[in-house]
């Protein structure tokens, strides 16, 4: 392979990095369309790359394609939605456990860091940073498990989940409860409390799911109402 050749590969690379961070992030929120000439134009990238990174994200589970719509950003129904928080949690729980057999003083330090990185992204109004930051959080938990196969399946999971932060995110009540819950998260693995983990997981990852419900049952009936 020619050093050009090469060089394209890692340009498409990281354009496809790019083009999924801004699924991640909610730059494009469910159900937007993603026009192939618009974003090509909007990156500064040829079409074809758009086309096959747009697939790569299918595959990933973040865009569908619509007949005679084209792309668009995947949005889930309600039982997919419990599904994943179901699974999810356990995995998280499994994975808070594991951590804590390798939890130092070095890692609160850390996490503390992290946290407080996520609190001045929120004040400074930088959502991208913020998310990014708490990607970061649960991350380093999950990697302290130890279990390649089960960081695997989280990081799968992150993904699939990220429509449900879009919102969550957006709400300063709730951002409060997650930012809170940050801080209660360091405690538990400081004191290695296996019971509070637990009940942080399920409360934690749920802010996100209820209030995507919450809206996805708004919506439902927003259509449902009669036109006066």
């Amino acid at each position: 392979m020619g050093s050009s050749d090469k060089d394209n590969k890692e340009d498409f690379q990281q354009f496809i990095t790019r083009l999924e961070n801004m699924v991640l992030v909610g730059v494009f929120q469910p159900r937007e369309r993603l026009i192939e000439n618009d974003l090509a134009q909007q990156m500064g990238v040829r079409r074809n790359w758009v086309r096959d990174a747009l697939k790569i994200l299918e595959s990933k589970g973040l865009v569908k394609t619509v007949p005679y719509k084209g792309a668009m950003v995947r949005d889930l129904d309600e039982q997919e939605i419990n599904e994943i928080f179901q699974v999810r949690v356990v995995l998280e729980k499994l994975a808070n456990h594991l951590a804590c057999r390798n939890f130092e003083k070095t890692d609160a330090k850390v996490l503390k860091e992290i946290a407080a990185r996520i609190r001045d992204s929120y004040k400074n109004n930088n959502f991208e940073d913020m998310l990014a930051a708490n990607i970061q959080f649960h991350g380093y938990i999950s990697e302290l498990s130890g279990n390649t196969t089960l960081i695997q399946m989280i990081k799968q999971l992150r993904i699939r989940f990220h429509i449900f932060n879009t919102y969550a995110w957006s709400s300063p009540e709730v951002v409060e409860l997650i930012l809170a819950e940050h801080e209660q998260f360091i405690t538990a693995m400081e004191n290695n409390d296996r019971n509070m983990l637990d009940a942080l997981a399920e409360k934690h990852f749920s802010h996100s799911k209820d209030l995507y419900l919450r809206q996805l049952k708004a919506r439902r009936n927003a259509l449902a109402r009669p036109l006066s």
